[in-house]
């Protein structure tokens, strides 16, 4: 998905872009990797390598495709490893986390033809993701030594996708875009989990599989039915809505879990070791609107902001989805 991004990371063809300039600065401040004054990670791109070369040398016997498919996902925003794992894998005297494990999958990411009749999600490109997610996190909790620890699988940009999807968030039509999301999200989840347990052995219990399979009858086809009845499933409950507003920010100022979309030229205090910055952004939907308003003949952004967006309309979105994710209790819509 090309959206003639106007950041730049880098001078090559294929240097990852940045949007908004809130990100910038988010990765500038938490991200990047710093020897005392001197910058080791030049532009975000040798970020990416840093940490997909790190991610990649866990999974041994593996051929190069895979790390050119950890930076693809990585690149392209689709995928957020944890937030120390992108602060610190590959630098000096760095421990892989085996506790508090978490990834999240960006949804803005997965919508092809944005705002326009045509936008879908790219369900099977968001099925890869999620099962890659779960595979690089699964091998740094062996590489850590904590095989047995929970790993935590969220969200960012839901709003994003759905204004993209155009759809309105305060409306009818975007809680069936977030609901619709939120399914395809947490079935690609439970069927990542079957194919690790075919491939690493099982570890959640019996009865959670039931549960699942009850929670999700309808959704699943019968070969992936069978093969969670014959594989059992590698993690417990791991779906959420936690917030991530570093990450969200990192991804070109996407919103947060399930937040509606903050609205245009916001500022952001954006507080790091080089001390706090103030950088005005409108985040990724509405700048990447901005860049096709051409197409629409329109000034006036048509979807719905926070300054829009009433307390009802969030707890619609909040029904539509949490019924979806393992651990809705800890997802909680400020």
């Amino acid at each position: 998905m090309d959206y003639g991004f106007r950041y730049r990371s880098g001078v090559h063809a294929t240097a990852t872009s940045f949007v908004d300039p809130v990100a910038v600065e988010a990765w500038d401040a938490w991200f990047r990797w710093r020897e005392g004054n001197e910058l080791r990670d030049v532009t975000i791109d040798a970020t990416w390598s840093r940490v997909t070369g790190a991610l990649s040398s866990l999974a041994q016997g593996q051929p190069a495709q895979h790390e050119q498919q950890i930076g693809d996902a990585i690149s392209s925003w689709r995928l957020l490893p944890d937030e120390r794992i992108l602060a610190g894998a590959g630098t000096p005297g760095f421990a892989w986390p085996g506790r508090g494990l978490s990834a999240t999958i960006n949804l803005a990411r997965f919508v092809s033809l944005p705002f326009t009749e045509r936008a879908c999600l790219q369900v099977e490109t968001l099925a890869a993701t999620v099962l890659l997610a779960l595979r690089l996190m699964d091998d740094v909790r062996l590489a850590a030594g904590c095989a047995d620890a929970p790993l935590r699988l969220g969200i960012v940009g839901l709003a994003d996708a759905v204004a993209l999807l155009g759809a309105d968030y305060t409306g009818a039509s975007g809680v069936a875009a977030a609901e619709q999301a939120a399914r395809l999200f947490a079935t690609a989840s439970l069927v990542a989990s079957s194919q690790l347990a075919h491939e690493r052995g099982a570890a959640a219990d019996p009865e959670g599989m039931a549960c699942a399979l009850r929670r999700f009858e309808g959704q699943l086809s019968a070969t992936e039915t069978r093969a969670i009845l014959g594989h059992g499933l590698r993690f417990g409950p791991l779906t959420t809505a936690d917030s991530q507003p570093r990450l969200a920010l990192l991804a070109n100022n996407v919103a947060d879990a399930l937040r509606p979309l903050r609205g245009e030229r916001q500022t952001y205090d954006i507080r790091g070791p080089q001390g706090t910055r103030q950088v005005a952004g409108s985040g990724f939907a509405l700048t990447l609107w901005r860049q096709l308003g051409a197409r629409f003949g329109e000034d006036t952004y048509p979807y719905p902001t926070a300054a829009t967006t009433a307390a009802e309309d969030q707890t619609r979105i909040e029904s539509a989805v949490l019924p979806w994710l393992d651990f809705p209790a800890h997802a909680a819509i400020a």
